[in-house]
């Protein structure tokens, strides 16, 4: 018994952290759903630096103007894609850049 509630004494740990990521998380989600959506709409036809730029130059700016919170350092590929289901991606053959994971989205 006391090795069980040993380990799940680290395993609070990990929640108490993983709750204060989401916190954050979640107020963002309003502006990472507003750049994404402008992102899915518009960034397709373009290369990572066009597409760079639209997401850093063109939609955050207004967004943060808007004081609407957005994930600082937001990309698009790691705010859509499951990370389980991008290593599938990868294994299937397709190459680890954001751009084909962006595309793959």
């Amino acid at each position: 018994a006391g090795k069980l509630v040993n380990g799940l004494a680290g395993e609070k740990v990990r929640w108490e952290a993983s709750l204060g990521r989401f916190d954050v998380q979640q107020e963002a989600l309003f502006g990472d759903c507003i750049v994404s959506s402008a992102f899915m709409s518009y960034a397709g036809p373009f290369g990572a630096s066009t597409r760079d730029d639209l997401v850093n130059l063109e939609w955050l700016k207004p967004v943060e103007d808007l004081k609407i919170p957005v994930t600082k350092g937001f990309k698009f590929s790691e705010f859509m894609a499951d990370p389980s289901e991008e290593r599938e991606w990868n294994l299937q053959g397709l190459p680890s850049d954001s751009f084909s994971t962006e595309n793959a989205v």
